[in-house]
């Protein structure tokens, strides 16, 4: 990597985070319009299916080999299932969410159901039984006479209206995982079932997903916001139409609007490919892109490629790097702590982008082959078990490189020694406090040092109706209180497209790496500073380092405050702050000036998934008003 340095500069539009402020047509689709659309589906192979049938027992005998002792682990799991009772879906867990504001009494046993079904599938097409197609049969009848397909967080009426059909992230997934299992299952599936699936997919999805533009996430406009939605939902009606629409004119309005939607969804990625929704939903969402655009690229017999768009590249090495070291993750946004990535999609990605070490991610620890509360539990089944790159040894983690700076999203990834997983790295972002699941966190800041993350990002917290709602700034994991960032007379940050950080310079060389953020609009006006820039610079050599410093003006005197958020235990001595983990230590220089005092605060709070946490926080602020203060630190790794 040359030596960079640059003083960015926000591109003219709106979003200046997003490619198509940077360059507009870097997430063009190649345009097609309906009739043209209507002509590829005309002259298509009618057998484009990526799935062999389950009839066509010769290539599911040979998967069944390829998988060796993992194919009979997977009958066995079907046999379980078939005789396990299907879990309720009540009204009265759909109204649980309206009462107590909790999402897990529902849609556990909903995952539970789709899960069952893809469990059902997959072994049914290694080792067809009657018992197992019998219980599949009654689990899709079942799916289909469900009152709603849709999350009760998503529908939030006492009641879902049948006649009035939510289109939200997973009722459209219910309507591509049904649409693929009649394709599979085929004539083994009685007609009147293979009707049923076909009627409830269309009421529910397609028809409200071509007859109405009103979906909040549909488009990108001035009023709303594109983001993972897009690109779900149009995974579940467009992926679902590719199977199941016979009518090439009306195939190709759907196909051609979920263009347009997509294109919109491509172009909320940074122009290095980064994305603000982070790790998670990078998997989520452009994993649900990368879905529908394979069955749209062989439903038109290759004519229409969508991963010819420019940005799409850049996207899938999302992965390879958003790491802090090479077996670790960035977890800015609503981020799980840990990361797992669907090992088929990067696998089918480093395939098609001729990148190694996408191949060599999906082989490793971080990559799953199951499907257990995934996108399309079929879907994800089904590629799972077909992928050829599905291995059973692991192959080691790809290197990482000395530093990545993503300049729309403005997050800087730095290492001292990218050959060493346990070196000291550092991970800053600046930003917007309007992204897509945004938390107050401009100038956030990770330590990772023997292994182990020291100064943290929560990432996700448990889903409820008021994370998603006006209370979620009183969240921990989503207000700046949960963050490693400065607070000006202990204000915190203010949501909104107003409050942003500048990059004043960044600096990528051998010796070094720096940023430099102005995070003065960050706060509230009434308490907002005159100027407040944060330093970052890791210092690369035989002992690195890292320097951070704080440096505030008031208009009038105020105290000047910098946090730092960690599991670890905390211990303080003069001059120093000893972060001590499970198994590194990072010690923390204070500032050298006689006016600061250090504070250990302590708060329990849920993740997305796992028991609660205990954070604590190390507040180090002056013990007086002032007009100007620089609080400077120096972080260096620990005898463990």
């Amino acid at each position: 990597m040359a030596d960079h340095v640059s003083v960015e500069t926000a591109p003219p539009p709106a979003r200046p985070d997003s490619v198509t402020a940077w360059d507009p047509a870097a997430a063009r689709l190649p345009r097609r319009c309906a009739s043209e659309v209507r002509a590829m589906l005309v002259s298509a192979p009618s057998e484009w299916f990526l799935f062999p049938r389950a009839e066509d027992r010769p290539s599911w005998d040979a998967v069944a080999k390829r998988l060796g002792p993992a194919a009979e682990a997977l009958t066995e799991a079907a046999q379980e299932a078939a005789g396990r009772p299907v879990p309720h879906l009540t009204s009265s867990l759909w109204r649980a969410f309206l009462r107590t504001g909790e999402r897990l009494p529902y849609e556990n046993p909903w995952y539970e159901r789709r899960d069952m079904l893809a469990d059902l599938l997959v072994g049914y097409c290694l080792r067809p039984t009657g018992q197992v197609l019998d219980a599949l049969i009654d689990l899709v009848w079942m799916i289909c006479e469900e009152t709603s397909w849709s999350f009760p967080a998503h529908e939030p009426t006492e009641f879902p209206d049948p006649g009035d059909p939510v289109v939200d992230l997973f009722s459209a997934l219910t309507a591509v995982g049904l649409a693929e299992t009649l394709a599979v299952l085929g004539d083994a599936l009685p007609g009147p079932v293979a009707d049923r699936i076909r009627t409830e997919a269309d009421r529910r999805v397609i028809t409200p997903y071509l007859e109405n533009d009103a979906w909040r996430w549909l488009y990108g406009t001035a009023d709303t916001g594109v983001s993972n939605w897009t690109a779900v939902c149009g995974l579940g009606a467009a992926g679902a139409a590719c199977y199941l629409e016979q009518d090439a004119d009306r195939l190709a309005r759907i196909l051609t609007k979920a263009a347009r939607s997509m294109e919109d969804y491509l172009g909320t990625f940074d122009p290095d490919g980064g994305t603000s929704e982070g790790v998670g939903y990078w998997t989520f969402g452009f994993g649900s892109f990368c879905q529908l655009a394979d069955l749209v690229e062989r439903r038109t017999g290759g004519s229409w490629n969508w991963f010819e768009t420019p940005v799409v590249a850049d996207i899938a090495r999302f992965p390879l790097r958003s790491r802090l070291t090479s077996a670790s993750w960035v977890t800015f946004s609503d981020v799980d702590s840990r990361t797992d990535f669907p090992g088929w999609l990067l696998h089918d990605l480093g395939s098609r982008f001729r990148e190694e070490g996408l191949k060599d991610l999906g082989s490793g620890p971080s990559a799953t082959w199951t499907w257990t509360r995934t996108n399309s539990a079929v879907t994800t089944a089904l590629r799972s078990v077909l992928s050829e790159g599905r291995r059973a040894e692991d192959r080691p983690y790809p290197p990482v490189r000395r530093s990545d700076w993503f300049r729309g999203i403005q997050w800087l990834i730095t290492r001292a020694d990218p050959d060493d997983p346990d070196a000291l790295a550092a991970a800053v972002k600046g930003g917007r406090n309007d992204e897509l699941h945004n938390q107050n966190d401009l100038g956030s800041l990770i330590v990772r040092a023997g292994g182990e993350d020291l100064v943290v990002d929560p990432g996700a917290g448990l889903y409820t109706r008021d994370y998603f709602n006006e209370h979620r700034y009183k969240q921990f994991v989503n207000s700046s209180r949960g963050h490693s960032v400065p607070r000006p007379a202990g204000a915190e940050q203010a949501a909104g497209s107003a409050h942003t950080a500048g990059v004043l310079a960044i600096r990528q060389s051998e010796e070094y790496d720096e940023v430099r953020y102005d995070l003065t609009a960050a706060y509230p006006a009434e308490t907002a500073p005159k100027a407040l820039h944060r330093t970052l610079r890791l210092q690369r050599g035989p002992e690195p380092f890292i320097r951070l410093t704080d440096s505030f003006a008031f208009g009038s005197p105020r105290t000047a405050e910098t946090a730092f958020t960690t599991y670890a235990a905390v211990e303080v001595t003069p001059g120093h702050v000893l972060l001590r983990g499970e198994q590194a230590v990072l010690i923390i220089e204070l500032p050298d000036r006689p006016d600061v005092d250090v504070q250990v605060e302590s708060e329990e709070f849920a993740p997305r998934f796992g028991e609660p946490r205990l954070a604590r926080r190390v507040v180090v602020r002056t013990r007086e008003p002032l007009r100007d203060c620089a609080l400077t630190f120096t972080l260096r790794p620990g005898s463990a």
